[in-house]
């Protein structure tokens, strides 16, 4: 794997950095499709919302949304009925100091991978939900787009005038 950025600028030191954090857990994604669904069909499905508040307010108000508040790898977990559905086995958890992760296996809505997350964007936060689906299903699970757009903004953005 060859990763490339090229800038005369200064400041995309940090960018570039951010770059490479993010690739291990894609590469996570990469070995249980490998592993548990190679050759089926995929659809991809990406949302993000900021959040005015550090990564750690932003990671607690996401996994206590997702029922995935202090989740270990093997355990099954599925979100409740107030947020999109998904329901599988923790794959993967992963913490530092710039980025939060949890990667499920999914059975449902159909199969495929979820990997939600934050991370620390200047004062904010981001939190991104990053799913594949797989299989005959994985185009209809690509409805989730808007979904996810909305449940995420509607979690993590302060509505004017509302406390």
């Amino acid at each position: 794997m060859v990763h490339s950025l090229f800038t005369e600028r200064d400041d995309w030191d940090d960018e570039s950095e951010s770059f490479e954090t993010g690739w291990p857990g894609f590469f996570e994604v990469l070995r249980v499709y490998l592993k548990h669904f190679a050759g089926k069909p995929a659809t991809a499905v990406r949302a993000m919302a900021s959040h005015p508040g550090g990564e750690p307010q932003a990671w607690a108000k996401l996994t206590t949304a997702l029922n995935l508040a202090g989740a270990n790898v093997g355990e099954r977990r599925e979100t409740p009925s107030s947020a999109p559905r998904l329901a599988g086995v923790v794959e993967r958890v992963h913490q530092n100091g710039q980025v939060r992760e949890l990667m499920l296996r999914l059975d449902e809505p159909t199969q495929g991978v979820a990997v939600v997350g934050v991370f620390s964007m200047g004062d904010d936060a981001r939190a991104v939900a990053s799913i594949f689906f797989y299989g005959d299903a994985a185009d209809a699970a690509a409805a989730e787009q808007e979904n996810w757009t909305r449940w995420l903004a509607g979690l993590l953005q302060p509505v004017p005038g509302r406390v």
